[in-house]
């Protein structure tokens, strides 16, 4: 019996959602023929594996990579944060699954609300692959302050359980009782000096986004930022930040 590719479970998707490729192409803003008849058994990117499933959520990856499972997330819960092994040459054999806190955000500045990751459940799973194959988790950031994250974009976490290993000058997502940021974080004995990386200034010269102190024993969790992942729609690329 022949075995169907990934390119042509994504054919079965489409239809299966009920529309065309030209609106998949549209929504995902993935370059048009590579699902041409004549280019089904080659290779796909995994960037694109990566558009697809951020473009698609409800899409089990198991499924679309092995053809194993359901098509749905939601008829196959039992895979949730499982390894997957792949059978297929365009991928690695292995995938890294972390938790997405979807409703858990970060920050530039100083946020009113916190929602902790620890009394969160994960929106999903999401595959960090061999991007960032320390991740412990990940998160939305939004604002301007911190330039190399686009608002919007997903930051690829680890937990840092011991802060006398803080790095200075490294970014960070630090959550205290009273808000989530993400800075560059200098030690000064009992607490952090938390920086931007926007350097924009006020008409008078002070800085926009100013430097502010975090004391220690007001921390709730530190995470080292490994990255960040980011979809750029006029193009529909998905760019890589480590």
């Amino acid at each position: 019996m022949k075995i169907a590719t990934t390119k042509e479970r994504i054919l079965q998707y489409i239809d299966y959602k009920g529309i065309s490729k030209q609106t998949f192409f549209k929504e995902t803003g993935l370059k048009r023929g590579f699902l041409d008849a004549d280019k089904l058994h080659t290779s796909i990117p995994d960037t694109f594996i990566a558009t697809i499933i951020a473009t698609y959520p409800e899409i089990n990856l198991n499924w679309l990579l092995t053809g194993h499972g359901s098509k749905l997330k939601s008829e196959s819960a039992d895979f949730i944060g499982k390894e997957i092994e792949v059978d297929n040459a365009d991928l690695p054999v292995k995938r890294n699954r972390i938790p997405f806190y979807d409703d858990v955000s970060t920050i530039g500045g100083i946020n009113d609300c916190v929602a902790t990751m620890d009394s969160s459940s994960p929106s999903e799973w999401i595959d960090a692959g061999d991007w960032f194959p320390e991740a412990t988790a990940a998160i939305r950031h939004y604002g301007d302050s911190m330039v190399e994250y686009p608002s919007g974009s997903i930051l690829a976490l680890k937990r840092v359980n011991d802060t006398r290993l803080i790095m200075n000058g490294h970014n960070y997502v630090i959550e205290t009782t009273e808000y989530r940021v993400t800075k560059q974080l200098q030690d000064q004995g009992d607490r952090f000096m938390a920086y931007s990386t926007n350097r924009e200034t006020y008409p008078d010269g002070n800085l926009i986004h100013a430097p502010f102190p975090v004391p220690k024993d007001a921390i709730l969790h530190i995470d080292l930022v490994l990255g960040c992942v980011t979809k750029e729609y006029s193009s529909g690329a998905i760019q890589i930040r480590k």
